[in-house]
């Protein structure tokens, strides 16, 4: 496995655990002195606000999704919400519910629901997301790959409609946003079940995957798509290319080819078809995602106060 997205995949693979609490919250610091106890010892668990954790069956595959509401939910009892799908549960919350808890609780952006879909349990996240994120098989690869197809079958007919039964959505502002191996995957989907969401937002695709399979996949086919309505944003580092990417990956040219290709399809002429490309200055991989979380959200979800 490459060395840096190995590396980016344990990053995302890691984080705050958001699990139900115990009865008992509090904990008491080993290590610290008897003066210091008491004002330590009703250190609580820190969870992130409205968001409750669920595990979803994928036939034989649990997985673990996270669902935060928005701040007004309860309140607007009648008040449908965008939903944003995300990948890589465990890093995208965290990154996007921070990112947009301002911009949403000021009225600044429309309020949504967030919905993190994780890993399957409890197998590590590299191996599940290294199998579940990319579109074909690709031998070279030790850990198993090629299985988006299942994956994508799982959040369409099993994570959306648990969403849909349970919350009060706008099934017409359905968002997918991911990351690296994620943002290959919304590429996937935006070739073979375009209208499965209205906006997609793709960080650092990995492109580069199985000799850059999906780029030939997109070259041979897109232009025969059928007319598309939705939203797209690409967001990617200036740095993710030689000499800063491992194995040499051109994930930046590789991003403007995606681009250039969705801009060749007869709905981006007409308009229906809405495309930005961000080229983050001074961002490599490991630090690109949460600015193309926050600015492909705001192009999308941006209120008009004026």
């Amino acid at each position: 496995m490459k060395t840096i997205y190995g590396l980016i995949g344990a990053i995302m693979c890691c984080g705050l655990s958001l699990a139900s609490a115990s009865a008992n919250n509090d904990a008491v610091l080993p290590g610290l002195t008897s003066n210091a106890v008491d004002v330590h010892s009703t250190a609580a668990v820190v969870n992130i606000p409205r968001t409750r954790q669920f595990v979803l069956k994928d036939g034989d595959r649990d997985y673990q999704v996270m669902i935060k509401l928005p701040k007004k939910y309860q309140q607007n009892s009648s008040h449908q919400y965008p939903v944003i799908y995300m990948t890589d549960s465990m890093y995208s919350l965290q990154v996007v519910s921070g990112a947009t808890r301002f911009p949403m609780n000021s009225n600044m952006m429309q309020q949504a629901i967030l919905v993190a879909i994780g890993y399957q349990r409890p197998s590590k996240g590299s191996v599940s997301r290294i199998r579940d994120y990319t579109p074909s098989h690709d031998a070279s690869w030790k850990l198993p790959t090629g299985e988006a197809k299942r994956h994508v079958a799982f959040i369409s007919q099993v994570v959306m409609p648990f969403v849909e039964k349970n919350y009060r959505v706008d099934s017409q502002q359905n968002t997918f946003v991911g990351n690296s191996l994620g943002g290959l995957m919304g590429a996937y989907i935006l070739l073979e079940q375009p209208k499965l969401f209205n906006y997609y937002v793709l960080g650092s695709p990995s492109l580069w995957f199985d000799n850059k399979q999906l780029l030939q996949q997109f070259d041979q086919r897109f232009s025969q798509t059928s007319a598309i309505s939705a939203k797209v944003f690409i967001g990617i580092g200036e740095l993710e290319k030689p000499p800063y990417t491992d194995n040499g990956h051109q994930m930046v040219a590789d991003a403007q080819a995606l681009f250039k290709r969705l801009q060749s399809h007869p709905s981006a002429q007409s308009g229906d078809l809405a495309l930005k490309l961000l080229v983050i200055p001074e961002a490599d991989h490991s630090m690109a995602f949460p600015t193309t979380a926050i600015h492909g959200l705001t192009w999308l979800f941006k209120r008009n106060l004026s």
